[in-house]
């Protein structure tokens, strides 16, 4: 049987995210000794929770267990049982383990080891509320039997769950501290505690404590030949310490050595890789790396890792234009942590639900043993019974409700961050279209819906020359600014690059153009400042209205595509006409033949079918490049290139 270190460094390990070694057992057959059943068990939870959870079902099915060798079981199961996914086996059987050392109690360095590897069960689970408490009630235990270093692990296991799952990066900071004070009073050396330090820091954005906590980590790890730390140190020094591309071939020889024996490890060594390239503008490759990461993270059931990597696959998507699949990856996310927090709450409820039914089956045993005894007392046993259940049945639904509201606030903050763009704060382009549609079936009247398209002028030549870092600052200004000129009611969002959307109900043409102008006007006429000095900037802006009527076999709530066209459409004839400036296209007639209007602006205008109106006068709807060819226009996305027809360079 393990000692009480081997305990302990598994449950550390669960929360530090790597699978410890398994060393090669005999195989126990279910008429082996019960000391050999419960050793092969714990050999294989880790590396074959499968084989792990038949050799502890076959045994718990003995008779007259001891309770000592039947919690060692079930710790081993609800380890195992976790590992698979199969959360509510784990959950019930850390009741188990609970209710037995409630019923005989054992010596405190034997809790400690039973209560720290249920709460490391809990923990993988998903089941984080309990975790917590059985990792408090391990800590009591340590310090009732005055184990420094199972006190140190047992802080270092809540101050991840701090960390990684509540993101309370300052209050992590105090419980490693305070496992770093115990740790340096006793003259212990605990690489883990300095690694999981440096982790919070770098989620927290602490670099300069992060690389501080690394560097204290790795020699560590290497004097006590603790290869996974030194491993993951050496990574996270080398991704903070590159400028570029040139950490990338270290990081992979790592990441390739960690496949085997820490393959979590490997998930995130290939999610800094991933951040690397994407800082040097190689987007390509960072959703090349964050992918890997996602494939092992998946493959382990690594749940922070598999989070944490499909973060890094959004990003690289993002930046590489793909839109789309970076909100299909979004919504698979979101759907791997409902589906996480619903099996949480079913396995709680399902917890809670045998608890009351356990304590009734008991109650109605004593409410019938009473009234052989005594049959005048039946009447009142019956209504203590009654006031139970519905106390019972109270509480039950109180818990549900709660849950229920719990998982609302999740769902909100998911649906949240799958619609809002994460630089601007605006709507993104996914969420603004569905707000378009919900335009388009609203009721139109005299006033119309308006949609203005805004495309920042030179703004390449203002990231070539001040950096994307200011690029990124202005994207935010310009969005703050319009969020200000527009009233409660208007779409705001972010519509691609250095481009905006804006949506008004209820204007007429004058409304629209004064709309035009503040527009204009907010971007323009206030510089913008940077660290560096100021810079001038301007947007070209073009705007439609709904047609009142759509195109055959297009759907009502479906006219915003048309408006969004002929927006496009005025808004390249105001890069045209010198930038800084604003053009209309306002359908008159009842029904308007858009395409007709996108191929020839000036005739569909000449018939009366279109008024165009504009901030710069005569309006530009052709290139004037010499030596350019015929002066058609094709909507994004339609052109050869795959997007609109090239303007002049900005």
């Amino acid at each position: 049987m393990r000692d009480a270190r081997g305990w302990l460094l598994a449950a550390a390990m669960t929360v530090f995210g790597c699978t410890p070694a398994v060393a090669a057992a005999p195989d126990a057959a279910p008429g082996q000794p019960l000391t050999a059943q419960i050793e092969r068990c714990f050999d294989l939870r880790e590396s074959r929770p499968a084989e792990a959870i038949a050799i502890a079902h076959a045994a718990l099915s003995g008779t007259d267990l001891p309770a000592t060798d039947e919690i060692k079981l079930q710790t081993c199961l609800a380890r195992a049982s976790a590992l698979t996914g199969d959360a509510l086996t784990a959950i019930d059987a850390v009741d188990r383990v609970e209710s037995l050392l409630a019923a005989s109690p054992q010596s405190p360095e034997f809790a400690l080891r039973a209560l720290s590897n249920a709460g490391a069960a809990l923990h993988l689970a998903g089941d984080v509320p309990r975790a917590l408490a059985l990792y408090t009630r391990a800590f009591e235990a340590a310090e009732a039997g005055d184990s420094d270093i199972a006190q140190i692990k047992m802080l270092n296991n809540v101050g991840n769950i701090h960390s990684e799952e509540l993101e309370a990066f300052d209050d992590a900071v105090r419980i490693f501290t305070r496992a770093q004070a115990i740790a340096d009073k006793g003259g212990l050396s605990e690489p883990i505690l300095s690694y999981n330090q440096g982790l919070n820091h770098l989620r927290a954005g602490r670099k300069a404590d992060a690389r501080a906590a690394f560097a204290v980590a790795l020699p560590q790890a290497e004097a006590i030949a603790l290869g996974v730390v030194e491993q993951r140190s050496r990574a996270e020094l080398a991704a903070l310490d590159a400028t570029g591309l040139e950490a990338l071939p270290a990081l992979m020889r790592i990441a390739d050595a960690q496949r085997s024996d820490d393959p979590s490890g490997a998930a995130v060594t290939l999610m800094r890789m991933s951040r690397l390239a994407l800082d040097a503008g190689e987007a390509a490759q960072a959703l090349s790396h964050a992918r890997d990461a996602v494939g092992i993270a998946r493959a382990g059931a690594f749940r922070i890792e598999y989070r944490d990597a499909m973060r890094a696959e959004v990003a690289a998507l993002r930046a590489l234009g793909h839109y789309e699949a970076a909100l299909d990856v979004q919504q698979t996310l979101r759907d791997v942590e409902v589906r996480a927090l619903r099996s949480q709450n079913l396995g709680t409820l399902a917890g809670l639900q045998a608890r009351l039914e356990d304590r009734h089956s008991a109650s109605e045993l004593a409410r019938l043993h009473e009234q052989r005894r005594v049959d005048t007392l039946t009447q009142q046993h019956a209504r203590r019974l009654r006031s139970a259940a519905i106390a019972g049945l109270a509480i039950l639904v109180v818990l549900m409700l709660a849950f229920a509201w719990y998982q609302r606030r999740v769902n909100r903050r998911l649906y949240r961050l799958s619609s809002v763009d994460s630089l601007t704060r605006l709507l993104n382009r996914g969420a603004a279209t569905h707000a378009l549609r919900n335009m388009s079936s609203a009721a139109g009247g005299a006033a119309r819906q308006v949609v203005f398209l805004l495309d920042v002028d030179y703004f390449k030549h203002s990231n070539d020359q001040h950096g994307h870092s200011t690029g990124d600052a202005i994207l935010t200004e310009i969005a703050a600014r319009l969020g200000t000129c527009c009233r409660p009611g208007d779409l705001v969002a972010r519509w691609g690059g250095e481009e905006f959307l804006v949506a008004c109900p209820a204007l007429d043409l004058r409304g629209a153009s004064d709309v035009a102008e503040r527009l204009r006007a907010v971007v323009a006429n206030t510089p913008f400042a940077f660290d560096g000095g100021q810079a001038a900037l301007s947007v070209s802006i073009g705007f439609a209205c709904w047609p009142t009527a759509a195109a055959a076999g297009l759907a009502r709530k479906e006219r915003w595509r048309e408006a969004v066209d002929l927006a496009d459409r005025a808004l390249y004839a105001s890069k045209r006409g010198g930038r800084d400036a604003w053009t209309g296209l306002w359908c008159d007639g009842d029904v308007v033949d858009v395409k007709a209007v996108l191929r020839d602006p000036e005739d569909a205008i000449a018939t009366g079918d279109i008024t165009a109106v504009s901030s710069r006068m005569p309006i530009q709807w052709r290139s004037s490049e010499p030596g350019s060819a015929a002066p058609g226009w094709q909507p994004r996305g339609t052109a050869a290139d795959g997007g609109r027809e090239p303007p002049a360079p900005r």
